[in-house]
């Protein structure tokens, strides 16, 4: 099983009033579901140099629309993305 440490987490939200009770949770579900990725049966293949410094494109979530699942779901894609991105 993949260990996986995240020191510093940074999100960028904007337009979230009346849904900041829902960021935390829906952060934690997204690394979870990258974890899975990595980790799981066809893991994702990533170079170790794009851990220290992911960043992944921004995306829009509409919160007011759509579920905590997802919201994690398009983060973790994103996260997902940037670290198997090829330079």
């Amino acid at each position: 099983m993949l260990d996986l440490k995240i020191e510093r987490l940074k999100l960028n939200i904007s337009n979230a009033a009346g849904h900041e009770h829902r960021i935390r949770p829906i952060a934690l579900r997204a690394v979870a579901l990258l974890a899975e990725r990595l980790d799981g049966p066809s893991g994702l293949s990533v170079s170790r140099d794009r851990w220290n410094a992911v960043a992944a494109a921004p995306i829009d979530l509409h919160l007011n629309v759509m579920s905590n699942e997802q919201a994690a779901q398009g983060i973790a894609t994103a996260w997902a993305n940037a670290l198997t991105a090829k330079d």
